[in-house]
């Protein structure tokens, strides 16, 4: 009896230094809860039965918070906003957003990106598999890139003496993702689309019809180099724009206003 007393006591005693508790363990690994940069907000516009789809905007922080707004193209101008708390599944990679019971309120959460998941929790298969992703966006309050008159001070392959320094120049509007600027010879605008990892991609660019024939080489070089862009880098008041292989193509100086 003093035998099997000694080794309980001595099994509380390792218990008590151990910490013995009855929890679930936590998933060992990376995980997509804490190997990924998953904080922010995810935009997308999902399938819908009877309109021409669901803008949803999904935004996520650090401290289990979600704010969840949603609007029914084609048949409201209507917002519908959300927000309440989100818990991880034990694997670490699905997130569940309380108090949506209008709808399957569980996303995978991947690169970047969340992945809508049907009401028992499954990825959706299909041709539309692909609608049902929400992409990450970049933040654009007070981005070093945007409300900024960037001057070109030099174009990568293109003698420096064939333009005039000081006078092309972009600039990208923070409030509507529009961009505008001056090539040499004619004013320009059009759209750009800010991506995480300093991605960035120009589109839908137009000019102006004038004809300068001293200036007209070089801008449309530097016109063919914008079409390439893919990649920004700002350090200080210095811009780069890279191409898909992150090569250096166009490189800008910050001034101050927009004239």
């Amino acid at each position: 009896m003093k035998t099997l007393l000694s080794v309980l006591s001595v099994f509380c005693f390792i218990c008590i230094l151990s910490g013995c508790k009855t929890q679930q363990s936590l998933p060992v690994g990376d995980t997509s809860e804490n190997a990924l940069d998953w904080e922010g907000t995810y935009e997308g516009t999902l399938p819908c039965a009877d309109c021409e789809g669901i803008a949803t905007s999904i935004s996520l922080d650090r401290e289990g918070k979600y704010v969840r707004t949603t609007r029914y193209l084609g048949k409201s101008e209507e917002k519908f906003r959300q927000e309440g708390r989100f818990e991880w599944n034990p694997a670490g990679n699905t997130i569940s957003l309380s108090g949506v019971d209008d709808a399957p309120n569980q996303y995978l959460v991947g690169e970047n990106q969340l992945f809508h998941l049907d009401s028992e929790g499954n990825r959706i298969t299909g041709a539309l598999a692909a609608n049902y992703v929400l992409k990450k966006v970049v933040a654009k309050t007070n981005h070093p890139l945007l409300d900024a008159k960037w001057v070109l001070t030099d174009m990568e392959k293109f003698p420096d003496e064939d333009w005039n320094a000081g006078e092309i120049f972009v600039f990208l509007e923070e409030e509507s993702s529009r961009l505008h600027g001056f090539g040499g010879c004619n004013n320009f605008f059009g759209v750009y689309e800010l991506k995480t990892g300093n991605g960035l991609e120009l589109g839908k660019i137009g000019r102006t019809q004038k004809y300068c024939q001293d200036e007209m080489q070089a801008e449309n070089f530097f016109f063919a180099y914008l079409e390439q862009v893919r990649y920004y880098l700002v350090e200080g008041d210095t811009l780069e724009l890279r191409d898909e292989s992150n090569k250096l193509l166009l490189t800008f100086t910050k001034k101050s206003g927009d004239d």
